[in-house]
């Protein structure tokens, strides 16, 4: 039997695939997704972006008072997205890809955090990391730069297998459960780019939904405790060394998603 939050999430797409079957999206309507789907992934990193005027610059209409270099960063992310839900014929998760991704987001020294590097630019890290958690949360050291050709080589080969063995009556096997684990190797744990992993990783988030026709969506963050929310979700996780927080997170927030939009 499925925990609550899953047949919560698992509702919630039927009604959702039924009121829009992904045939009839209309390219409005699959912009508004994709749209949303980039500001709540950018929205976790910049506390800057406000939906409103964000949702308005994507859809191509002027807008002032906003940091350009939020603007940017999240055209990139939406452009990066629209081009993986056009060739999603027979996806799979490559580390080409996987490189692809992180160039077109990160080619820019505006897309950086951390010092720009380009020679880093679709390239793993040369170099340690630790992420900075603090104050409300200890810093976080990752995988070793040294082994992440091996890492990144045997992560992509066990979650290909993963992801090619989905089935949502099942708890082990389900969408969001493949989902969270792939967000938190990639992210909690191997890290494996100077800057922009979790862009990335939200981006085959979001491929990896719409390969598995389920609408590129997250839960949505608009606000600082949304964002902290998210993040004391992952933290948790790690130290349970369980994904189930996380699955419980994203089922949660994307039916709610979605019947949102349902009843719009």
């Amino acid at each position: 039997m499925l925990p609550d939050y899953l047949l919560k999430f698992n509702k919630a797409l039927s009604d959702f695939q039924q009121k829009f079957p992904r045939q009839e999206w209309t390219p409005e309507f699959r912009n508004s997704l994709i749209n949303d789907y980039s500001f709540y992934s950018a929205r976790v990193e910049d506390s800057k972006l406000q939906y409103g005027d964000t949702i308005r610059f994507l859809n191509n209409e002027t807008v002032r008072g906003i940091n350009f270099n939020s603007l940017v960063g999240i055209s990139d992310h939406q452009s990066v997205l629209k081009s993986l839900l056009d060739s999603l014929d027979g996806f799979s998760l490559t580390e080409d890809r996987i490189k692809h991704i992180h160039r077109c987001l990160m080619d820019s020294p505006m897309a950086w955090e951390a010092e720009f590097k380009p020679e880093l630019v679709g390239n793993y890290r040369n170099v340690p990391i630790e992420g900075s958690r603090e104050p409300f949360f200890e810093n976080k050291v990752y995988a070793p730069h040294y082994n992440l050709e091996v890492i990144m080589a045997t992560y992509v080969t066990m979650f290909n297998g993963r992801i090619n063995d989905i089935d949502n009556n099942i708890e082990e096997k389900h969408l969001l459960t493949r989902l969270a684990f792939l967000h938190n190797k990639f992210l909690n744990e191997i890290h494996p780019f100077a800057d922009g992993n979790g862009r990335v990783c939200r981006i085959i988030l979001g491929a990896v939904q719409m390969s598995n026709n389920c609408p590129p969506i997250f839960p949505e963050i608009t606000s600082q405790e949304e964002q902290v929310e998210y993040i004391t979700t992952i933290v948790n996780c790690e130290k349970e060394n369980n994904d189930k927080l996380l699955v419980a997170y994203f089922a949660d927030g994307m039916a709610d998603y979605m019947i949102r939009r349902i009843n719009q």
